[in-house]
């Protein structure tokens, strides 16, 4: 009797808890800093309530002074600023952030399975897959408020 009042309690729970725990999009929202080449990627609404995300800006010394997206598979795509550059796109929710989306690395010109996933409110843990490897990295949330107060 006990084990089924625990097991009925934790039932309750999970069913309470897991909509909580789904890809809520105002909480990725904003800007983040990756970790391998200290990019600033915005991340906001598709349009459609799903993330999508944007290459604000990328270290000179990451890219060569390379302003371009030269390395895409696509010919007529190698023309595309970096600045503005679509990066993340095509996710859904999950009850553990988003899953099934698409990451584009413009330093290889790959495109890679994704998923995303907030650990804190600071700290976006953000995975990326070709065939069966994949790589995660964390990204950290930049707070536009405080870098505004530096600029002053």
């Amino acid at each position: 009797m006990v084990f089924r009042s625990l097991s009925a309690w934790a039932t309750q729970l999970a069913c309470a808890v897991g909509p909580a725990m789904a890809g809520d999009l105002a909480d990725i929202t904003g800007h983040w800093r990756t970790v391998r080449h200290s990019a600033d990627v915005a991340i906001s609404d598709c349009g459609d309530g799903t993330p999508c995300g944007f290459l604000l800006s990328v270290s000179a010394d990451m890219t060569g002074g390379e302003t371009k997206d030269i390395r895409n598979k696509d010919p007529e795509l190698r023309e595309r600023s970096l600045e503005g550059l679509p990066i993340l796109w095509g996710f859904s929710p999950d009850t553990d952030g988003w899953h099934r989306g698409r990451l584009y690395n413009p330093d290889t010109g790959q495109t890679f399975r994704s998923s995303m996933k907030l650990t804190s409110p600071d700290e976006l843990k953000v995975k990326g897959c070709l065939g069966p490897l994949c790589r995660q990295q964390v990204w950290t949330r930049l707070h536009t408020e405080k870098m505004d107060r530096r600029e002053n």
